[in-house]
């Protein structure tokens, strides 16, 4: 198999360094959380191809990616309006640091009206082009295994899928038990 595109989150990629695969893409997508610099260096380094800091979301699809000649994230989405807000939901003036809400979008079966996405940033304009600058995302989600390793909250929950319920929530006590 020689894929073209490897997408996965950086968790997934740093697991992907320690691998002895020979892979050769022209490019890796990583979502879901934060891609620090470093470890966007050492996958460019290794798999010899662009690494693209892409913030997306289930309900939204693609957002923004990561520009380092415009230090943010630039709007991928013509029909996606993307405002920040503060903490009672009120639009704040270019360059105010708050919550990244979005309405609209291409996804016309799930219409989005300001909806809040848990994420900070501040909005500027570059080289007339709204910019997501400081992007800082949710943390992410692990559990802790008995044994020590961590698991992330993805994996829980392909583990969980062939049961028949609604919906859940996992928590982990500070012995490890869930």
């Amino acid at each position: 198999v020689a894929p073209e595109v490897l997408a996965g989150d950086p968790i997934s990629f740093a697991e992907l360094l320690t691998l002895p695969v020979k892979l050769r893409p022209r490019a890796l997508l990583s979502t879901s959380m934060t891609l620090l610099a470093g470890l966007r260096e050492r996958l460019e380094s290794r798999f010899g191809c662009p690494v693209l800091d892409l913030y997306s979301m289930n309900e939204a699809g693609p957002i923004a990616v990561a520009d380092a000649r415009v230090g943010g994230h630039v709007l991928l989405q013509h029909r996606m309006y993307v405002e920040i807000v503060d903490d009672v939901g009120r639009a704040v003036p270019d360059g105010q640091r708050g919550e990244v809400t979005l309405t609209g979008g291409f996804n016309f079966c799930l219409p989005l009206l300001r909806y809040r996405t848990g994420d900070f940033a501040s909005l500027r304009w570059v080289d007339g082009e709204p910019v997501l600058m400081g992007l800082e995302g949710r943390p992410p989600v692990r559990f802790r295994t008995m044994a020590g390793a961590w698991v992330n909250n993805i994996e829980m929950m392909h583990a969980l899928q062939r049961l028949a319920i609604p919906q859940f929530a996992l928590h982990q006590a500070s012995d490890g038990g869930l």
